[in-house]
């Protein structure tokens, strides 16, 4: 039977108006979007990946096998849109669905006198529910069955993602805490005469007095595209946990802001980044006139590996280093986030090492027990081909 595409569309209000969709953004936007793009027949947008990209702000090349957000929220949708009409619909409304193994939504207009496809005389889903919430001993019986299944599922084949997800929940819990929403400040293009074309500080940056680097910034409120993809991926994270943000260019932020709410700080191109890493163990450098920036460790002054040659060519291969910091800040008395690369493609894998859950895994190795009660600070290293940078590696890290 074909069903009108304005009464699918008043269904689909219907749908995302009721409790079940009411306390889930996520759920909702997945369902709507699904809906919308199979009665426009764009079929072909209807796949994982590109869900991840239109819905939840992934990038266009981001790890499906990881990142499981479509996946999770679908399953998630499916059973919302079963306690929906199972608990709440009307005789006649139409069914929307999304069978298992796809993400294309299907349509079923039921009359108000048909049965459930059960056999004459056998009552319904919804008088056999409400028959069972009448017989609570066998309730608990089947409540304890599918439990026991559900847990042994899980632990079967979900053990590894569920360690790794919860390394990433320690690092971000006591920033998710806040009652204030996020700032998220990125870094700022320079146009400087020492500028290369793989990106970086002004040479007035080492020892620059707060108002002149500022100054910079006015000039121009550009940002690296690399900068922009790493705040996208923190951003989408953020909205995933439903943790309110904005956004700010240093320029804009004031040292109050940074008093009243936890920050991510994106960028060494970024005076509050610098400002902070330069009370760290793990700090940077760079000479006047050189065009070689150096992650330095104050507890190995000597060592000069993590450092990257600016005037290195764009297409040749290369290695990248980042500083990862998640520490009280004793001058504003709030947690901040640094996501901060010696170039911007530094910046790029930093920004995918704090949302994915199997790189932050990493982390418990290096880490004392209880690590995540202290501030940290995490080197990592990644290798550039042809302006692409990897996977990052954590290659050193402190716990105070």
């Amino acid at each position: 039977m074909e069903v009108d595409r304005d009464a699918i569309c008043e269904q689909l209000v219907r749908v995302l108006a009721s409790s079940p969709f009411r306390r889930s953004k996520g759920c909702s936007k997945l369902l709507e979007y699904i809906v919308n793009r199979t009665l426009h027949g764009e079929i072909e947008r209807l796949k994982e990946r590109s869900l991840g990209v239109d819905v939840f702000g992934r990038v266009a090349d981001y790890d499906t096998a990881s990142d499981h957000v479509v996946r999770s929220t679908a399953g998630e949708v499916r059973k919302r849109l079963a306690q929906y009409y199972l608990e709440l619909s009307r005789p006649g409304e139409i069914r929307i669905e999304i069978p298992p193994g796809g993400y294309v939504a299907r349509f079923v207009l039921r009359a108000a006198s048909e049965s459930e496809d059960l056999d004459p005389g056998e009552p319904s889903l919804a008088a056999r529910w409400r028959a069972w919430r009448l017989r609570p001993g066998l309730i608990a019986v089947v409540m304890a069955v599918t439990s026991i299944v559900v847990l042994s599922i899980l632990a079967i084949g979900g053990s590894v993602r569920h360690s790794s997800g919860r390394t990433l929940n320690k690092f971000w819990r006591p920033v998710l805490q806040s009652p204030k929403p996020i700032l998220l400040c990125i870094g700022a293009w320079i146009q400087s005469p020492s500028t290369s074309q793989a990106g970086g500080l002004p040479q007035a940056n080492n020892g620059a007095a707060a108002g002149e680097l500022l100054g910079v910034f006015r000039g121009s409120e550009k940002v690296y595209l690399d900068d922009a993809m790493a705040l996208l991926k923190l951003a989408s994270w953020l909205q995933q946990t439903e943790k309110p943000y904005r956004i700010l260019p240093p320029a804009r932020v004031t040292f109050a802001d940074l008093q009243t709410s936890p920050a991510v700080l994106i960028g060494f191109n970024n005076y509050w980044t610098t400002s902070l890493a330069d009370r760290l163990r793990f700090t940077i450098e760079r000479a006047p006139g050189s065009d070689v920036k150096v992650l330095r460790d104050k507890k190995y002054p000597t060592r000069n590996d993590w450092s990257v040659d600016l005037s290195t060519p764009y297409n040749q291969p290369t290695m990248d280093y980042a500083l990862v910091v998640r520490a009280l800040d004793s001058k504003t008395g709030q947690i901040a986030v640094t996501a901060a690369g010696l170039s911007h493609f530094g910046t790029l894998a930093a920004g995918e090492f704090l949302t994915n859950p199997e790189l932050m895994s990493k982390l418990d190795a290096f880490g004392p027990s209880g690590w995540e009660h202290k501030n940290v600070a995490i080197v990592l290293a990644t290798e550039v081909i042809k302006g692409s940078p990897g996977l990052p590696k954590i290659v050193a890290a402190d716990f105070w």
